[in-house]
């Protein structure tokens, strides 16, 4: 189901949608948890298969703009804007919109996207991060969980993106004994079209769609690899906040501790199954294991603060 995010919801304290301030210069901005894919090792089991979550969320646009200009306020000059999602950016219908009228606000320094570029629209955005995981085309289809995928579709895309004079950076996902060489490739690939490269960790959440008889490397392990791409290709990949240009900036008050009993107002069904989202003194709580229904007012204890989201206040 589709839930329509407007103004009587809070845009702080949900994983799904909303905003996500981590004390630095850089703001995430989800606004669409939709997704065209069903990557076979989704970190957060997103798409038309998942198993975990019946629900998808759409924030309004004229709401989610006035919402970043007050955070923006709060934290100072020089943002950069994260369009994120725990799904696929441009299945957000007003995308476009949504970019130029970031655009117009005072003190945004860059906007950057996440996508895995399926979909090609005419963003205004200064960085375009792109989810490639394999050249080749029946594995790059196996791993998105989807037999429409072209990786053929998407190299030309990111080649558009280039052409506009947006910088690339291309983000593969790195799945211990499904995609290494592959990784190796897609370094080359990025190294002859001049793209930037973060190559991510294979993660395996509780909620996650799970790879069979592959286990996450500890950070150790995969830095170590990390290096020997480096020197096998003389590039540089280990990526710091200086390299990303990230620094402390102020952080937006907390509204609750952990242990803090609050009443809550029922206002949607959560992102999880027999899950709620209530909301409290301008922040959304999830409560997990729910059987509230919509308006009710229920009495809660904070158990849990994930550390993702400096606002996700979770019940459990």
């Amino acid at each position: 189901m589709l839930i329509k995010i407007g103004r009587d919801t809070p845009l702080i304290g949900a994983i799904a949608f909303g905003i996500i301030d981590r004390g630095t210069n850089l703001i995430q901005v989800r606004f669409t948890s939709q997704c065209n894919l069903n990557c076979t090792f989704c970190s957060v089991d997103s798409g038309n298969n998942s198993k975990w979550h019946p629900n998808c969320f759409e924030v309004d646009l004229d709401y989610l703009v006035e919402e970043i200009e007050k955070v923006i306020k709060f934290k100072g000059k020089e943002i950069e804007i994260n369009l994120d999602s725990v799904g696929e950016c441009f299945m957000y219908p007003q995308i476009e919109e949504l970019t130029k009228k970031i655009r117009q606000i005072p003190n945004v320094k860059e906007i950057s996207i996440q996508t895995n570029a399926t979909i090609f629209k005419d963003i205004d955005v200064d960085r375009i991060n792109i989810s490639i995981h394999s050249l080749d085309d029946k594995k790059s289809k196996e791993l998105a969980g989807t037999a429409s995928y072209s990786i053929e579709k998407v190299k030309g895309f990111t080649q558009k993106y280039k052409e506009k004079g947006t910088k690339v950076r291309i983000c593969p996902v790195w799945i211990p004994k499904i995609n290494d060489e592959d990784i190796s490739e897609i370094i080359k690939y990025a190294k002859e079209n001049n793209f930037d490269l973060g190559i991510q960790k294979y993660e395996n959440y509780k909620y996650s769609r799970k790879v069979p008889k592959v286990k996450p490397l500890n950070w150790w392990k995969f830095y170590k690899q990390i290096e020997l791409w480096e020197k096998e290709h003389d590039i540089k990949l280990k990526l710091s906040a200086q390299d990303l240009n990230i620094r402390k900036a102020p952080r937006i008050p907390e509204v609750f501790k952990k242990g803090d009993k609050v009443y809550a107002t029922i206002k949607h069904q959560g992102w999880l199954k027999d899950q709620m989202i209530a909301v409290a003194s301008d922040r959304c709580i999830s409560i997990n294991d729910c059987k509230k229904e919509i308006n009710d007012l229920i009495n809660i204890k904070i158990l849990e603060r994930k550390n993702y989201s400096t606002w996700d206040k979770r019940i459990t």
